[in-house]
């Protein structure tokens, strides 16, 4: 229990480093990953897009455009209102010029952990290794963790265009979520000591 609680401390103190505008901590072997997973955020009453689910998408819409990726898994499940996060997204992909070829869509998740564990099975069965995980800046840190909790490599790929990010009175919420998140995903998930589910 000690071991994860000064897990939890390191991950805070990177976290307090994000939040103050420091570089994100990257996973780099290799070849940079050729494939993205978008994470979900609130889909609106009549299937309109959050500007922070829209502002995830379109990044990764630019990624692709910019010759970045081959593949793109949005990830989220059913929320409040219909349709799920991932179809929302593929959406919003599809009207940035992306294939619908190259979408997969993940749309049963309902947190960054779900993500994690089932796009990791997905990634399994389609051979790939590694990722981008497309989110805002404070959320990588959790999501980096837990995608290699789940055994598949990520690096992050932070959205400094959502307004979770641009506005400071939505940066510090989130800071201030992000860090309980921490600290409950390291004691109940054992994220970074390489338990398993």
């Amino acid at each position: 229990m000690l071991a994860r609680l000064a897990g939890a401390v390191r991950d805070i103190v990177r976290l307090l480093r994000v939040y103050r505008g420091g570089e994100i901590l990257k996973y780099v072997d290799g070849e940079p990953p050729r494939v993205a997973v978008v994470l979900g955020a609130q889909v609106l009453s009549g299937g309109s897009p959050s500007s922070t689910l829209e502002a995830r998408a379109r990044h990764a819409g630019r990624m692709y455009a910019d010759g970045r990726l081959d593949l793109l898994i949005p990830t989220g499940g059913l929320g409040q209102h219909p349709p799920s996060e991932a179809e929302v997204m593929a959406r919003i992909l599809e009207q940035e010029g992306v294939p619908e070829l190259t979408i997969v869509l993940e749309d049963e998740a309902r947190s960054t952990w779900d993500s994690a564990w089932l796009v990791s099975e997905m990634a399994r069965r389609l051979g790939v290794g590694k990722v981008w995980v497309v989110t805002d800046p404070l959320h990588c840190v959790r999501t980096v963790g837990a995608f290699g909790e789940a055994g598949l490599a990520a690096l992050a790929e932070p959205v400094y265009s959502s307004p979770m990010w641009r506005k400071p009175w939505s940066r510090r919420g989130q800071f201030m979520r992000e860090t309980g998140a921490l600290v409950w995903y390291r004691i109940k998930h054992g994220v970074g000591s390489r338990s398993r589910r």
